[in-house]
């Protein structure tokens, strides 16, 4: 959360003082509304009438949950609290420890308390009562690089991560056709696997024959992949990542994409006080988003001019397509393919491929359905072999049920509820612990082994001896949500499982994959829970093992 403790007092401290209209900047006094830079929630939401039938009378207060005071949690993250240098897992699971299933974390820094809730029937009343709008909180810098920096770019436009309310519903309801549909997606396979072909062959290079392990960070190479594939998604472009000569433009999109995910944690995530004072950091911030935009657009302008010569017949690339709907929102979705497919899914693929070579046993009755539906590992992959993977995509979900991108979802309610049995306002935050009970032997069964079993309905085709357990896992459909839920699920899903399909397929197919690091695997809280610290694997080919 916190770098440590000093930053977060000092940072308390002056928010204190601007809430008690004491705080200036420069000898200006400043109001809330201009510290927090934040749209009004609750102006979002439909003015009903405030809640007052029996049960709302019958439940406690919301004063009365459960959790710690702004001075206690301040504790926690100073130097030798039990907080202090953590992630986000082990944060909520150490305060569910402290104070139960349901507690409110502190609206520091000026804004609103959160309630944090681990209990799955508060997930469903809150997801039942979202309306047609859910509100999820979203990158503010986005909003206002879009919106006040660059309207000359995005005409008002801030996208899917940042916008609420009716804006956010009109461009989901444009690209939902676009993204979500199978067939747009999977008409890129063959160019998803050429790029998954291509990462196997420089992993190849990089590959010691000896002690077959790589002379290079395996994640570094891995979001390079990750890149190249979100390009072609998005731009219908390759930029050449994988190979010795990647085009200058893509290079340098791919590094101010890394730098963005950091700025995106210091100022949107971390305490910042970007909102009222834009300091030589957060210039910086705006000259990446510049940078990013610059070169985004280019792609973009060359793309249409290639699009008016050689047409592209009825089946019309992604970004055909958005251009079709609105040049601004195409752009707004481009940025945002790049931004979010860079970190988030070559993140998901390691701890996948993590849990595999930490479980060969499973990964070698994984490798027996992919020998069958590639008898020759030089063979493509296509609509027909690819459609009939189920212990593959068990894999897959086995995996991300351990650990997701994110410990939980977010909303903020447009009613007023009754959560655990208290009353939680209408324009309160809630964080749904779905990480937490994913890894719970009360959800599913034997919970800290990887069994991608659980997720079978039956034996797969030709494996008569693996034994699908449904009964491991939980019926409640709210707990699994590793995409998110209703309205608001993620948009690249689809274009997500099909990369890390495509590219596990490739992998596993030519090598057994073992895991090298000297403990489990590590994670660190950047805007999602990335993999970090001592990431090795043994690659050993096929051929050598059998």
């Amino acid at each position: 959360m916190w770098k440590n403790g000093k930053q977060l007092f000092a940072y308390n401290r002056h928010v204190y003082q601007l809430l008690q209209g004491t705080g200036t900047v420069k000898g200006r006094k400043l109001s809330l509304n201009t510290v927090l830079g934040q749209q009004d929630h609750l102006a979002l939401i439909e003015k009903t009438p405030p809640r007052n039938d029996a049960k709302w009378q019958e439940a406690k207060p919301f004063n009365e949950m459960p959790g710690p005071s702004n001075w206690r949690l301040l504790s926690f993250f100073l130097p030798g609290g039990e907080l202090h240098n953590t992630n986000l897992i082990q944060m909520n699971r150490r305060l569910r420890e402290l104070y139960g299933d349901i507690y409110r974390f502190p609206g520091m820094m000026g804004k609103a308390d959160v309630v944090f809730t681990y209990n799955p029937e508060d997930f469903e009343v809150t997801y039942r009562n979202e309306g047609i709008w859910p509100i999820r909180i979203g990158l503010e810098s986005f909003s206002y690089y879009r919106k006040v920096q660059r309207p000359d770019i995005f005409n008002g436009i801030g996208g899917l991560v940042s916008e609420q309310g009716k804006a956010w519903a009109d461009i989901r309801n444009k690209v939902n056709p676009v993204l979500m549909k199978m067939q747009n997606v999977r008409q890129n396979l063959a160019q998803l696997d050429l790029i998954a072909k291509e990462f196997i062959d420089k992993l190849e290079t990089l590959r010691d024959p000896k002690t077959h392990t790589l002379q290079a960070e395996f994640h570094d190479q891995l979001k390079m992949w990750a890149f190249e594939s979100i390009s072609f998604v998005a731009l219908n472009t390759r930029m050449g990542l994988l190979s010795d000569r990647p085009d200058p433009n893509a290079a340098r999109l791919a590094k101010h994409m890394t730098e963005f995910f950091n700025y995106s944690f210091k100022y949107d995530v971390q305490p910042s006080i970007w909102p009222y004072y834009k300091t030589p950091g957060f210039k910086r911030f705006l000259k990446t988003y510049d940078n990013i935009t610059e070169i985004t657009t280019n792609y973009i302008e060359a793309a249409i001019q290639r699009f008016e010569v050689t047409g592209n017949g009825k089946n019309k690339c992604v970004l055909e397509q958005l251009l079709g709907l609105n040049k601004q929102v195409a752009m707004v979705m481009v940025m945002d393919m790049l931004m979010a497919g860079l970190d988030t899914t070559s993140s998901a693929f390691i701890t996948i491929l993590y849990h595999l070579s930490r479980n060969p046993s499973k990964q070698e009755l994984l490798r027996r359905e992919l020998q069958r539906i590639l008898s020759d590992p030089n063979d493509p992959l296509t609509e027909d072999n690819t459609k009939n993977m189920p212990y593959l995509r068990a894999c897959i979900k086995e995996g991300l049920r351990i650990t997701s991108i994110t410990p939980g979802n977010f909303r903020i309610t447009t009613k007023d509820l009754i959560l655990s049995g208290y009353r939680v306002p209408r324009g309160t935050g809630v964080l749904m612990g779905v990480l937490e009970l994913s890894n719970s032997d009360e959800y599913f069964a034997h919970s800290t082994v990887f069994l991608p079993e659980r997720w079978l309905k039956s034996a797969p085709p030709d494996q008569p001896d693996v034994q699908a357990c449904p009964e491991a896992r939980s019926r409640n459909p709210f707990i699994y949500l590793p995409f998110g839920f209703g309205p608001r699920t993620c948009i690249g899903k689809r274009i997500a499982e099909l990369e890390i399909e495509t590219l596990l397929i490739r992998l596993l197919r030519c090598y057994k994959v073992s895991w090298l690091g000297e403990g489990p695997l590590q994670y660190e809280s950047t805007i999602i829970l990335a993999p970090c610290g001592d990431i090795r694997f043994k690659f050993e080919p096929i051929a050598t093992t059998l």
